[in-house]
């Protein structure tokens, strides 16, 4: 061995070597959500279209400013869908329970303003969900796609969401850990998870289908095979079928995951004296209602005729070009074998959001949850920065 191969070889002294929980893909990718969110942040701060005002009422815009007031006053007591679209209490039954909720305890803990308590809450939120992404991306195509993936995830458009008063990063969080609970067959947890992510948006219920088909899967596949001899001495294998308590759980787990946002609108008709108070809320206040795509495609018409609306056409030219990647994305990944109950999860996600009505420019924001479409972009970038052998 020559001397600097020696020296090479060498182990030096007074230098440790990285933990592996350090270079673990989960590690690294909320390491980068938090610096890229920061930074997001710090420009925010400095950016001269806050126009004076505080930082923490540019963070709490828009839907953060329903949320504070249902953190702080709770829901309406009646539906008045005559009410103006300003209106601060009818309005309120359209929001789902468990951000807010959040919000109150945060700020209650830590006594902090209702909006930096939610600001808190999307922040963390955020960087459990770049490590869940990171963690199942890992699983699928190994570490550097994982490790991809969380970044990717963090930087996609709108993911700004990750530090506003919006439930978005919360839900993205219980959506990615409830599929990692479901690989594991951690079947209360994933339950508990998917029944709270339908306590936080209503695309809550592709997380429920999905942990209810996986579950229905299980029960009915093979599990180890029973082997038993017959008289003849032949052999004869027998699928194994699974312990009662096991399905008992699966079964626990198929209706908690299904039972979040129903049970809300369940709620909310009570409460309004009307079974559909709920929808009616939502397309008296905002438009929105599932129309089978119909707006969208309108939209897609005026965008390659010219026609949109003056003002916000490259917001309509960037919608429907965002929304056609995600058709591709998702096609991508049911090409490279991404993990079925993933694939259901985002094919409801995305036909909840180009098949639904409502302000159009909100659709960027809702793809933000459907964490998978990153998948086979992160894959593709894996490939081309691996070293050539």
């Amino acid at each position: 061995m020559s001397e600097r191969a020696a020296l090479a070889s060498a182990p030096v002294r007074g230098v440790r070597s990285i933990p592996d929980w350090v270079r673990h893909p989960a590690s690294l990718a909320t390491a980068g959500f938090l610096a890229i969110r920061g930074l997001g942040l710090l420009a925010l701060a400095w950016s001269p279209e806050r126009a004076g005002r505080p930082l923490i009422e540019v963070l709490g815009i828009w839907d953060g400013g329903w949320y504070v007031r249902i953190a702080e006053g709770g829901y309406a007591d009646h539906l008045d869908l005559s009410a103006p679209t300003t209106d601060q209490s009818t309005g309120s039954l359209a929001f789902l329970p468990l951000y807010p909720m959040l919000l109150r305890f945060v700020s209650a803990l830590t006594g902090l303003d209702t909006r930096w308590a939610g600001a808190l809450v999307s922040l963390t939120a955020g960087a459990v969900a770049a490590a869940g992404v990171a963690i199942l991306a890992t699983e699928w195509a190994g570490r550097r796609v994982g490790v991809l993936a969380g970044l990717l995830w963090a930087t996609g458009p709108m993911a700004v969401v990750g530090t506003l008063v919006y439930t978005e990063a919360l839900f993205t969080a219980l959506a990615v850990w409830t599929f990692l609970a479901l690989r594991r067959h951690w079947w209360l947890g994933a339950g508990v998870l998917g029944a709270a992510a339908g306590l936080t948006r209503p695309t809550g219920i592709a997380v429920g289908v999905a942990v209810a088909a996986y579950g229905a899967w299980t029960v009915v596949q093979p599990s180890v095979p029973d082997r038993s001899v017959e008289p003849d001495g032949t052999e004869r294998v027998r699928p194994a079928a699974m312990p009662r308590r096991t399905t008992a759980l699966v079964l626990i787990a198929g209706v908690l995951a299904l039972a979040g946002t129903p049970a809300f609108w369940l709620w909310v008709g009570l409460r309004s004296g009307r079974w559909d108070g709920w929808f009616a809320v939502q397309n008296a206040f905002w438009g929105s209602h599932f129309d089978g795509g119909a707006s969208m495609l309108d939209l897609s018409r005026k965008v390659v005729l010219g026609e949109s609306v003056p003002g916000v056409e490259l917001m309509s030219l960037a919608v429907v070009g965002c929304l056609l990647g995600a058709v591709l994305l998702l096609a991508l990944a049911a090409r490279d074998r991404v993990w079925w109950p993933l694939l259901i999860y985002a094919a409801m996600s995305l036909v909840m959001v180009i098949g639904s009505a409502g302000y159009f420019s909100s659709k960027l924001r809702f793809l933000v949850p459907i964490f998978v479409l990153v998948f086979p972009l992160a894959r593709w970038l894996g490939n081309r920065s691996r070293p050539a052998q």
